[in-house]
């Protein structure tokens, strides 16, 4: 297991860490349910790919249901499974309607085993070979 990183530079001209450099992770691939159901079924489970497919779709549908409901659903040892929003800020509470919120999205915050310093010190790091220029410049036509 590896987990590959990139230098970057902050070019943010009003950062205070405008200029310096720093790394993040590169997600090598997206697995789906079909490939993450292979997966598991080749761990030795009694369990067919088609089987397992079917429970993690109905856990999919399910966690979103409930997480949609207002409700936080922990995973032991993986997340928890929650809705924040984004909102603007006001002067007085008396100000603030939904107007003010911009967005909802989902949180993944690890839980149990699956920590931060298991991470850190189990995800093997080693940079990344090939740079993708996430904002090429394209040449005029």
């Amino acid at each position: 297991m590896s987990l590959i990183y990139e230098k970057y530079q902050n070019k943010n001209m009003e950062s205070k860490a405008y200029c310096k450099w720093y790394a993040r992770t590169v997600t090598v691939a997206t697995v789906g349910l079909d490939e993450l159901a292979e997966h598991m079924a080749s761990h030795h489970t009694p369990f067919s790919k088609g089987v397992i497919k079917g429970i993690l779709t109905d856990m999919v549908s399910c966690v979103r249901e409930l997480v949609l409901d207002g409700r936080a659903v922990k995973i032991p040892d993986l997340a928890i499974f929650s809705v924040g929003i984004k909102s603007e800020g006001v002067d007085k509470p008396e100000l603030f309607t939904t107007a003010n919120i911009k967005s909802a999205y989902m949180r993944a915050r690890a839980t149990g085993k699956f920590t931060r310093a298991m991470i850190t010190r189990d995800g093997h790091l080693r940079e990344a070979r090939q740079y993708i220029d996430p904002d090429p410049v394209k040449p005029e036509t």
